[in-house]
């Protein structure tokens, strides 16, 4: 039966007769186990995982010593795809590995547990432990379980705050990840504003990873940018912790509406006080919109721009306004869309439409393309570089939207 599972030709033959096999049960677990985390085999290993997972509770114990002694990376990886699979309803049996001595077990059992949500309550005083795991991926997985788990393990995390002990600290981040800012009792939230208070005294400024959008008014009347862009709840932040809430949100690890429930004020940077997380309204038009806010900053101070830039893509924007009116916008997705003459800012860079890459100017040296931090740096101030030459006066803060009004900050910890 083995041999014939393992000289077997395509996936749906293979398949066929590994069913063969697998239908043995507990005996069938050893060879398949074999096969899989051997990486010479003609059988496709994620049949022989599939096959693994089927048969359940009798793989679990020879799963999880192959991951412990996996001679490769792969063995090990593969091991962990059938671990994880396995078709068993009790949780305890995954549990149970949760301190077992290998970090790869550790790290599988507590994927296992991150994906059950609430069912994993039971077992939420062994994933705090974990918190301070020596393996920095069970460490890190131990705090998602605990978040997939929701508010059911917010009594057992306070009372761990207020136990002492190494595992305090990690408490009170799996605390902020589990609930948010809600989820710290009083004094923990004294602590926190109190911990911000003496950062923000001599923080220095520092290049900030930019994925997404964001405005910069020239002004230092914070209260006013406050109300223009109908903020509330204005708590004081660091600059690091600002920085860390907009990419928090801006990439969703939050809830459902963390990507609009609260901006990040700066502090005045060299003249310029930038907003971020404060995005147009999706519900019409996008750029519209942002020329309409650009516009209606700039009556009440003057002037106002708006700068965007992907991570990953090469997307790039940029808006510029003055008492009123739009002088200039320019967005490289569509180029047709662009609005007024090119700005001094953008001058001796290539605009991405006129980036030729003909066979005739390869070997010629062209221009830099433009992006927004390019016209941010000489039309108002560029956040990736951010340093101890940037003058700051006063502090920022996160505030809440509207939609952060009717459903609370997001969930998540953040830097400070």
């Amino acid at each position: 039966m083995v041999d014939g599972f393992t000289g077997a030709g395509d996936r749906q033959a293979q398949l066929a007769a590994g069913k063969e096999l697998a239908a043995l049960g507990a005996p069938a677990v050893a060879p398949l186990v074999a096969v899989l985390c051997d990486e010479s085999s003609a059988v496709d290993w994620s049949v022989t995982g599939v096959l693994l997972r089927e048969i359940g509770r009798p793989a679990l114990e020879p799963l999880a010593d192959a991951i412990a002694s996996a001679p490769t990376p792969e063995a090990a990886r593969r091991a962990g795809w059938a671990y994880v699979g396995l078709k068993i309803d009790d949780l305890s049996a995954f549990a149970a590995h949760l301190r077992h001595p290998s970090p790869q077990v550790r790290d599988n059992s507590v994927h296992v547990l991150k994906g059950r949500g609430e069912a994993a309550l039971p077992y939420a005083a062994e994933l705090i432990e974990l918190l301070v795991d020596p393996d920095a991926e069970v460490r890190q997985g131990a705090l998602w379980a605990l978040k997939g788990i929701g508010p059911g393990v917010v009594p057992l995390l306070r009372e761990v705050r207020r136990s002492g002990g190494r595992l305090r600290r990690p408490a009170l981040e799996a605390l902020a990840a589990v609930g948010g800012p809600a989820a710290l009792d009083q004094r923990d939230r004294d602590l926190v504003r109190r911990l911000v208070r003496i950062k923000i005294a001599t923080e220095v400024p520092e290049p900030m990873h930019l994925c997404g959008s964001w405005f910069a008014i020239p002004t230092g009347d914070q209260a006013a940018v406050l109300d223009a862009f109908d903020l509330s709840g204005p708590e004081p932040v660091t600059m690091r912790l600002g920085e860390s809430a907009w990419n928090h949100d801006q990439h969703g690890l939050g809830d459902d509406h963390s990507r609009c429930s609260r901006a990040y004020v700066s502090p005045r940077l060299d003249g310029w006080t930038l907003v971020f997380g404060a995005a147009h309204d999706d519900g019409g038009d996008q750029w519209d919109a942002v020329r309409d806010r650009c516009r209606a900053l700039s009556r009440r101070f003057g002037g106002a721009h708006w700068y965007g830039m992907s991570c990953g893509d090469g997307w790039t924007g940029w808006c510029l306004a003055e008492d009123g009116e739009v002088v200039r916008f320019y967005e490289n997705d569509d180029p047709d869309e662009q609005i007024g003459p090119r700005h001094s800012a953008e001058e001796g860079y290539l605009l991405f439409e006129e980036d030729d890459l003909s066979e005739e100017s390869l070997d010629e040296e062209e221009p830099d393309l433009c992006y927004a931090t390019v016209v941010a740096g000489r039309a108002s101030t560029d956040p990736s570089s951010f340093g101890a030459h940037t003058r700051v006066e006063g502090h920022g803060v996160l505030a809440l939207t509207s939609c952060g009004r009717e459903h609370g900050q997001p969930r998540g910890a953040l830097r400070i």
